[in-house]
């Protein structure tokens, strides 16, 4: 056999185990979409400037208060933080390591200007959590995660409340989200796409990511 045609031979021996590549190892784990660098980079990897044409199934709020200054090459995990549907009812989970207070609305750390850094914004991340799916999503999707930072939560309640005076509820529309130009971190809009005609399933796969969402950090 020639050097060429061993060459050839491990090539046709490479795209025979392309085909079994994905069966030796686990499939893409996590549910989290990434903003970061005002890209979507999807939980299997894949990365798109947007927008992000989905469906919002569901959301809840996420309040999360860390200590000292943020510092991204040592990221810590929040020392008190809240999960709820209601804004007004919000309060410190019973696991949070140092709860700051009960509820969060009487909370200090979540005042306007409380900010360590100086500001007037608050010391405590407000957050708006969202289940969502791809359009063109199957019973079989699997349901992902994307935060909304404390600069797009105006524009995601308004969004909300636009759908609501009309009477349509966002897991009945197909979203699209895209990324404020003018700021230079990444700040979410929202605007309505489309209706769809997949509301039964919509809602199973709503009822089937309830537990991500609601998933403490």
């Amino acid at each position: 056999m020639t050097k060429k045609q061993e060459v050839l031979n491990v090539q046709e021996q490479l795209r025979k185990e392309l085909d079994t590549l994905k069966d030796r190892v686990d499939p893409p784990s996590g549910f989290m979409i990434s903003t970061k660098g005002k890209t979507f980079t999807l939980p299997d990897g894949s990365a798109d400037d947007g927008p992000l044409i989905c469906v919002v199934l569901d959301w809840v709020t996420s309040n999360n208060y860390f200590e000292g200054l943020y510092n991204p090459k040592e990221p810590q995990p929040p020392v008190c933080f809240a999960i709820g549907r209601e804004v007004a009812t919000i309060a410190a989970s019973k696991n949070a390591p140092k709860a700051q207070g009960t509820l969060c609305k009487e909370c200090p750390k979540n005042e306007w200007g409380s900010d360590p850094q100086g500001g007037k914004g608050k010391a405590c991340k407000n957050t708006r959590r969202l289940l969502v799916v791809p359009a063109n999503a199957t019973d079989k999707t699997q349901p992902w995660v994307l935060n909304v930072s404390p600069t797009g939560l105006k524009h995601f309640d308004k969004y909300i409340n636009t759908l609501g005076d009309v009477g349509t509820h966002p897991i009945e529309v197909v979203t699209k989200i895209s990324f404020e130009a003018s700021e230079a971190y990444p700040s979410l809009r929202f605007e309505i796409d489309k209706k769809h005609d997949n509301l039964n399933m919509m809602w199973q796969l709503k009822e089937r990511g309830q537990e991500i969402l609601a998933q403490e950090p």
